[in-house]
């Protein structure tokens, strides 16, 4: 029976960190632990369709079954009392994602919990430390999702920066990070070294449209699709658009957004998230942290 299951929740880099973190633990777990990646809003993708298959000694990262779905339902407003009773039957303890950061901030002890199982933990929350070479380990892309990685950092110039641009549904990203800003570091750049090459990652058409009029299209390398995460071909164009970010030389990125951030660790990159409060330097965290969609 399997010791320790994870559901995973949220956007691209909120499962990337937490199948990390659980990777992490899995060593100290006297069990086998299982990450289950299921379709919900926002995510309306398989895991195989986007990875190659991951297992390792004691842990697999894979969709989760029939049974699994049943068993390990995530609770949703309509079925949030079905889906606890039924995980309350199949498992000794559950966590939910709600209760995750206050269990980080007094330092509970994951390892003694998972070793009482069967447990289950549905989070978004990077829970256990992890190395961020973890990440480029554990997810590795399908054969035809690399070539069009390649393809599309085919140009990059010598020095290329990177901008994640968030907008559509992030307030915080949309607030915290105006375009301004980026206006602002990319003129920084190009001050310094003229041949600078920009990589555009944004969600967002018109935010193209202005940096290719204010920058020249020639110089710009970006996603001609509208983007999209509510179907197998826009999360795959996601994480296109995170790998060949990874691949730059220096990331600016927008508040609230795991996306760069995890990115930036995927190909050891320095990071500069962008904030009207503050320009700080950052570096990515493997510990619990505030959750970013």
């Amino acid at each position: 029976m399997t010791k320790l299951t994870i559901g995973l929740e949220g956007g691209l880099g909120n499962r990337m960190r937490v199948a990390a973190s659980t990777v992490a633990l899995a060593p100290h777990v006297q069990g086998d632990v299982a990450i289950l990646w299921t379709k919900q809003w926002g995510m309306e993708c398989r895991f195989d369709s986007l990875f190659m298959p991951f297992a390792q000694d004691n842990v697999v990262l894979r969709d989760a079954t029939f049974t699994e779905r049943i068993k390990a339902a995530r609770p949703r407003p309509r079925n949030r009392l079905i889906a606890k009773t039924l995980n309350r039957i199949f498992y000794n303890d559950v966590i939910y994602n709600d209760s995750v950061t206050a269990l980080c901030d007094q330092g509970f002890d994951f390892v003694r919990w998972a070793n009482s199982g069967p447990v289950l933990m549905w989070t978004w929350w990077n829970f256990y430390p992890y190395p961020t070479s973890l990440l480029a380990n554990i997810f590795q892309p399908l054969p035809h999702i690399k070539q069009r990685i390649d393809e599309r950092t085919a140009d990059f110039a010598p020095h290329t920066i990177g901008l994640h641009i968030r907008r559509t549904d992030n307030i915080e990203s949309i607030k915290e990070s105006p375009t301004q800003l980026f206006y602002d570091a990319v003129d920084k750049e190009l001050e310094a070294n003229p041949s600078t090459h920009i990589y555009l990652a944004t969600d967002d058409q018109h935010t193209k449209q202005l940096f290719a009029q204010r920058y020249g299209s020639q110089r710009i390398t970006t996603a001609h699709n509208q983007a999209s995460r509510n179907n197998t071909q826009g999360i795959e164009d996601a994480v296109v658009e995170m790998y060949a970010l990874s691949r730059v030389n220096h990331i600016f990125g927008s508040a609230g957004s795991s996306f760069s951030t995890i990115a930036a660790s995927l190909g050891d990159v320095p990071i500069t998230i962008l904030r009207a409060t503050d320009k700080e330097q950052l570096v990515s965290s493997a510990n619990c942290s505030t959750p970013q969609t």
